[in-house]
């Protein structure tokens, strides 16, 4: 399996080797619906905290979120 980061702060699991989110709900993740990174909008990466920011923060460099 892929390493993922949960982000805790937007209640997703990040999957880097594919630059993939799937959401939360509660305790369980959601395998439905991927989100690419690249699709994301500005107030979800204003939602970030600071220490999942970082985690990420190469990846969003990489698709110029940031």
């Amino acid at each position: 399996m892929s390493e993922y980061i949960a982000l805790k702060s937007v209640s997703c699991l990040y999957f880097k080797k594919d630059s993939v989110l799937y959401k939360i709900d509660g305790t369980r993740p959601m395998f439905r619906k991927p989100i690419k990174l690249e699709d994301v909008d500005n107030l979800w990466i204003k939602r970030l905290s600071k220490e999942d920011r970082k985690l990420i923060e190469k990846d969003l460099k990489k698709f110029k979120k940031i």
